[in-house]
């Protein structure tokens, strides 16, 4: 499989099976149309879609991280929670993209796939202890990263520790624990918030709270290992910082965000303000025309794309680097400025790359 090359542009992939693996959380395993062979992906990597989503004019681009381990070629699967709109926002619409495979991706179903990517990944046969910290679905590439130190036969100690709400969003909790039982270098820990009736504690779930830097010490996870983050944006903050706090050298912590992306380290509003390149208190104001949302910018606040996710807006993007341009948008009046060193600008002076940039004065976005 090793010899086998990514594939340029998107190539048309099949459903062979739906899965549920939670009340919540459904796998699809795809293969290519044309049966060829599958280019080898390191655990951890994403491939990137053009979903014809009914009552959308464009296709949305969006990704997903395969959720298993390279060892079969045949096949990728993924594993997509289906997201509701906010508890606290019942008027923000659900999400496009996850609501679009629960509701109408079958066996059968064709979908645009582009190559696996990413650098969030893991030599399976790397050196040296690993934890795998996850939160709700963030739990997808670390499935990934377990089932490949497992076929690959590895001997480096692992620690698999996980947190959701109860046993009806728990996702492959049996699989965890059957690697768990039958592999003397892993061990596994399950965590519930809030734990269902018929959740049994021992069997179901080891303990009841949340993933912590208290309960990595009460488990005598010592602080050498690499450590690998993947959950909410609240999750990422609490364990990245307490990592830091507890001894963990930085470059020991390799994370990634699924939703929206913001800086993990705690910074002053000052601190904020210059990196963005404005001064402490700015504020703009920015309106998402298609969206009908016109939100107040602050340094706080992160990039348009940043700021377009933390008010209900969804936009395409994959990147965050000003890179792949997927996010292309519009600039219908006002100013921008990039903050992000990478950005390869796009050629007209009405467009901006909404992941990439921070408002200069008020703005129009067709968005």
């Amino acid at each position: 499989m090793a010899e086998n090359r990514a594939w340029e542009g998107y190539r048309t992939f099949v459903v062979e099976r739906k899965t549920p693996e939670s009340e919540t959380i459904t796998s699809f395993y795809l293969a290519p149309e044309d049966g060829g062979a599958l280019p080898a992906y390191r655990p951890g990597q994403f491939l990137g879609f053009s979903l014809d989503v009914p009552g959308r004019m464009t296709p949305v681009i969006r990704t997903y991280t395969i959720s298993d381990s390279p060892a079969d070629g045949s096949h990728y699967r993924l594993s997509i929670k289906r997201e509701p709109s906010p508890a606290d926002q019942p008027d923000v619409p659900p999400g496009v993209s996850s609501n679009f495979f629960h509701d109408h991706v079958d066996v059968g179903s064709k979908l645009q796939v582009r190559a696996p990517t990413g650098d969030f990944a893991l030599r399976p046969d790397g050196k040296g202890p690993v934890v795998l910290l996850s939160g709700g679905v963030g739990c997808t590439p670390m499935i990934s990263m377990l089932n490949a130190i497992a076929d690959a036969g590895a001997t480096r100690d692992v620690w698999f520790i996980h947190g959701v709400r109860s046993g009806s969003e728990h996702a492959f909790g049996s699989h965890v624990r059957e690697l768990a039982a039958t592999h003397d270098n892993i061990r596994a820990h399950i965590c519930y918030s809030r734990p269902d009736p018929s959740d049994e504690l021992g069997k179901d779930y080891d303990s009841q709270g949340h993933v912590s830097i208290d309960l990595l010490k009460e488990l005598s996870v010592e602080t050498d290992p690499q450590f690998f983050l993947c959950g909410s944006t609240p999750f990422m903050k609490s364990i990245y910082n307490g990592l830091i706090d507890w001894g963990v050298d930085e470059f020991q912590i390799v994370y990634e965000f699924f939703g929206t992306a913001s800086e993990l380290r705690e910074k002053s509003a000052a601190d904020k303000a210059a990196e963005m390149g404005v001064t402490p208190g700015e504020t703009h104001q920015v309106e998402f025309r298609q969206s009908g949302v016109t939100a107040t910018w602050t340094a706080e606040a992160g990039t348009l794309l940043d700021l377009a996710e933390a008010n209900g807006v969804d936009p395409d993007f994959i990147c965050r680097a000003g890179m792949c341009h997927t996010c292309l948008s519009t600039l219908l009046d006002g100013e921008t400025a990039y903050v992000v060193d990478t950005v390869v600008p796009p050629m007209g002076d009405d467009e901006v790359l909404i992941c990439s940039a921070r408002p200069k004065s008020d703005v129009v976005i067709d968005v």
